[in-house]
């Protein structure tokens, strides 16, 4: 377990990183508070918020309280306080998205000005807190001399790994844990494609492009729960927009009514890029069933995923796996 850091302790390691990199944890941190918040109030009512929702996403999927923003004053200061008036250091914003009310105050004061049960004020100070430790762990690699990665050449990176090590940051173990499967991936495409081309080359067989040696095969949704995540994105020429054109091939998907489609494919084009997202809004609007694995991920996902990956296979979009708990489809704009 992560060694938790005091307060003073905390300050002085961040006091010698860049400014970049302090506002880059900073924003890590808020952010990380903001979808704990939000993720405790939705399962509260059975739903799922993935990591990096925005904040415009999150008011969409919740009618309750959210986490507008978390402030820290760097030391207890008469410009934060509480609803009680106390004055504060760190200072909770929170904001009733159906009738707009705002309220400020410290983390000891959560169910008194918010009305919560305390049972979820509990699992919400213990999401904090898991952030908080998080935050420790980074720290405490910067203090003790941050690690190297050996990434390869090529390969494309996640835009949670590559903007920590774009600022010479280090990761956490569980981002670590992602890298390296990602750099045994590719190595072992890499060594299957360079192998094939050898075998080509001895049989004196024309060289055949990377991506015709690629297995062509379409998943059932058993396997495609097993390993979504060893899915890698494929480069393709981008297009201007989704066209409603699809592929000719078999990304038939049986559990997707045309309504449905079309309600996807307007969450998309309206910036919602999670697939796991994109499922709990048409569950919360009432387009498709409330049905979840014991994991409490909807069953619709990955009849969503497919959907949407004929969409990358056409080349109008691509995707970037986050692990088995979400993937990130993005629209590819003209250059």
């Amino acid at each position: 377990m992560t060694k938790s850091l005091t307060n003073s302790e905390r300050d002085q390691i961040l006091q010698d990183l860049t400014f970049d990199q302090q506002s880059y944890l900073m924003n890590i941190l808020k952010r990380g508070k903001k979808t704990a918040f939000a993720n405790v109030i939705a399962q509260s009512k059975g739903r799922m918020i993935p990591n990096g929702a925005t904040d415009e996403e999150i008011g969409m999927l919740l009618d309750d309280w959210i986490l507008d923003d978390y402030l820290d004053a760097g030391a207890v200061s008469e410009d934060l306080k509480c609803e009680c008036g106390r004055a504060l250091r760190y200072q909770y914003i929170v904001r009733h998205v159906k009738t707009g009310e705002v309220r400020r105050f410290g983390i000891n004061h959560f169910e008194e000005h918010t009305g919560l049960p305390g049972t979820i004020v509990k699992e919400v100070v213990q999401g904090f807190t898991k952030i908080d430790y998080e935050l420790d762990e980074l720290l405490l690699k910067m203090q003790n001399g941050s690690p190297t990665y050996d990434i390869p050449e090529g390969l494309k990176l996640p835009t949670d790994i590559e903007e920590p090590l774009s600022l010479q940051l280090p990761l956490l173990d569980r981002q670590e844990k992602r890298l390296n499967s990602l750099i045994r991936s590719y190595r072992e495409e890499k060594e299957a494609l360079q192998r094939g081309s050898n075998t080509l080359e001895a049989l004196d067989i024309p060289t055949q492009k990377k991506e015709d040696l690629k297995p062509k095969e379409t998943l059932t949704q058993d396997e495609l729960q097993g390993s979504f995540d060893l899915f890698a994105e494929e480069a393709q020429e981008p297009l201007q927009e989704i066209t409603s054109e699809k592929p000719k091939e078999t990304y038939f998907v049986g559990d997707l009514s045309f309504p449905t489609q079309k309600a996807i494919d307007g969450y998309i084009q309206q910036g919602t890029e999670s697939a796991l997202m994109i499922c709990e809004l048409l569950i919360k609007e009432g387009k498709v069933q409330d049905k979840r694995y014991s994991t409490k991920k909807p069953k619709i996902y990955y009849a969503v995923c497919t959907y949407l990956d004929s969409y990358v296979a056409s080349g109008s979009m691509s995707v970037e796996p986050l692990g088995r708990e979400d993937r990130i489809y993005r629209l590819k704009r003209g250059r």
